[in-house]
Formats: C-alpha cells, sequence, structure tokens
C-alpha cells in the first residue's frame, strides 16, 4: 500500500469482527513499529498485549465497560519508561560499533542523558513522548498490513496498572486495540495546514 493511502484509510476503528491474530503476526507489527524515533534511541516504550479472554475482561472494566476492547482480536497497553535513560552505556556502545560517536565521546554522552534525565519532568516527559511515537507507528504499521485500530484514553489508569501489575516506572499512555473492521462512514473533516502553520 502506498503510504498516502495507509494515511488517508487509517480510521478508528470501535466494533470489530472475530478474528485471531498470532503471536507472529504481533510481534513483526511491533517490530516495525521499534523503528519509532527516540531521544537518544533510548526507546521508552513498553507493551503488554491484551488477548486471552481474562486480559479483555480487565481491560474491559477498567476501560468504562468499552465493548471494542472485548470484540477486538487484542489491545496493546502502550507503557513510556521513566527509567529508560539508564540503558544509556548500553545505547552508548551500540552507537560506537555503529559508528555514530566515536569512542572518546561515550562519557560526555553518558553524562548529558543523566544530566537532562535528573528532571522528572524530562523522565515523564519523554516516556510519553517516546511511548507515543511508537503507538502511531503501529497503528500505521497495523493499517499497512490489513488491520483496523483505535487508540484509547478513556480508561481508567490506576485499574489498568494494579490489574496488570505493572511497575512503577512504566506509565500507560494509551491503549490500541487492534483486529478487522472497519469505519463506514465518511471521515470527519480535518483542520487545512494554511490555519495551523505559521511560517517564519
Amino acid at each position: 500500500m502506498e503510504f498516502k493511502e495507509v494515511l488517508e484509510q487509517r480510521r478508528s476503528v470501535k466494533s470489530y469482527e472475530p478474528y485471531e491474530l498470532d503471536k507472529e503476526t504481533i510481534n513483526n507489527l511491533l517490530d516495525q513499529a521499534a523503528l519509532s524515533p527516540s531521544a537518544w534511541n533510548l526507546q521508552q516504550w513498553k507493551v503488554i498485549v491484551a488477548q486471552s479472554d481474562e486480559a479483555k475482561e480487565k481491560l474491559y472494566q477498567a476501560s468504562n465497560k468499552q465493548i471494542k476492547v472485548k470484540e477486538a482480536s487484542a489491545t496493546f497497553i502502550i507503557l513510556g519508561d521513566l527509567k529508560a535513560h539508564e540503558t544509556i552505556e548500553d545505547v552508548a556502545d551500540d552507537w560506537i560499533e555503529h559508528n555514530h560517536i566515536p569512542a572518546d565521546k561515550k562519557d560526555g554522552l553518558i553524562s548529558s542523558v543523566n544530566t537532562f534525565f535528573e528532571s522528572t519532568t524530562n523522565q515523564r516527559d519523554e516516556a510519553v513522548r517516546g511511548a507515543s511515537l511508537f503507538a502511531m507507528s503501529l497503528m500505521l504499521a497495523s493499517e499497512n498490513a490489513g488491520f483496523a485500530t483505535c487508540p484509547m484514553i478513556g480508561f481508567n489508569k490506576q485499574a489498568v496498572i494494579d490489574e496488570f501489575n505493572i511497575e512503577d516506572h512504566l506509565v500507560p499512555a494509551m491503549l490500541i486495540t487492534i483486529g478487522k473492521g472497519e469505519m463506514t462512514n465518511d471521515r470527519a473533516s480535518r483542520i487545512p495546514a494554511e490555519t495551523f502553520a505559521k511560517f517564519e
């Protein structure tokens, strides 16, 4: 599919038909989404794939009983990692291996990243930002593969944390349902670039 088609056809689908997604397909979509950019390549995203009946029931209760959570083949719980910067030494080694930086710049890179992430605001902003970039890529990859998705913010964050034993350093950014379905009504209007973009 042409990329323009992917963008034009992707819709937030809220009704799904029965369809079983296998683990290999899901992992392939996640691998594609993992090509998303992130600050210092920290890859702040973590994902829980809620696919079993038990997991779907938990999410159904935690998401104001929205039926699409039960109907979808699976729901991705997209998490941002507040501690992703703690992997910076591994990232630095990888950069050196791939000739992104010379070896003598490693300590400076690590110091800069650790200084930036002393701020809890920066930790949270980057966790949510990285997770959100990943989430959009995941929806586009899914659309390209013939699957419908819907991003969700209408859920009880604490209930999701409790039900899925999510660690304190992981922040639920959104849920994304995935499966087979389509949106048949016309797309709502989009604001043209000339009304929201300013050139200077």
